[in-house]
């Protein structure tokens, strides 16, 4: 009997320690404590006085660039303007000077008639102021060496049809014509002759353009 008592007391005991064994090993384990950081933020520095002066010059740079390159394009925008001008002005010269001519031929044939300012007759100046009237509006004074004063003083290699030839004996103009292009001119010659289309037969003579 003791012998079996013995065997019973063993067994409890054994059965004790193992339900209190894992109860401590759970209770004496250990734990990773959690570690939490934080990050701190740090203000920029202010800006120092020389980083505020190259800031402003730059700003200045950018400023006077802008304003440069506004003058640059206004310039060209009105050389622009000024090229147009003076191609319609030169484009209208032109067509004013072809009218000229053109009327100056109708008027080829009519007879030379001393102090003559019609279709009846014409003298040299006489023609010129009537085919210059009738062409483009424009009233000429009676006499050649009047005449070659007015409009604009033109080379002779830049002539055009419609342009006034003065000729000159010195300083006096003594006959008139109308630049018909080629080298030639619609004049009233002479007395005897007739209004014709004829070649400029000397270097001295001077050009207006009306």
């Amino acid at each position: 009997m003791r012998h079996v008592a013995r065997i019973l007391a063993a067994t409890m005991a054994a059965s004790v320690l193992g339900v209190v064994a894992p109860a401590t090993a759970h209770a004496s384990g250990s734990t990773t404590p959690t570690t939490t950081s934080t990050t701190s933020t740090t203000a920029a520095p202010a800006p120092t006085a020389a980083q505020l002066a190259a800031k402003k010059k730059a700003a200045e740079k950018k400023k006077r660039a802008a304003i440069a390159k506004k003058k640059r394009l206004l310039k060209k925008k009105r050389a622009i303007i000024a090229k147009k001008k003076a191609l319609a002005k030169k484009r209208a010269a032109a067509a004013r000077g072809k009218k000229i001519v053109r009327h100056a031929a109708k008027y080829k044939g009519t007879p030379y008639r001393w102090g003559g300012t019609s279709p009846r007759g014409f003298d040299c100046s006489g023609y010129v102021q009537y085919v210059v009237k009738k062409a483009i509006k424009k009233k000429l004074p009676r006499v050649a060496g009047a005449q070659m004063k007015k409009g604009k003083k033109v080379s002779k290699s830049n002539k055009k049809k419609g342009d006034l030839i003065g000729f000159y004996s010195g300083s006096r103009v003594y006959h008139i014509g109308i630049y018909a292009g080629d080298g030639k001119i619609w004049h009233s010659p002479r007395p005897g002759k007739s209004v014709k289309k004829e070649k400029i037969w000397t270097s001295k003579y001077k050009v207006r353009r009306l």
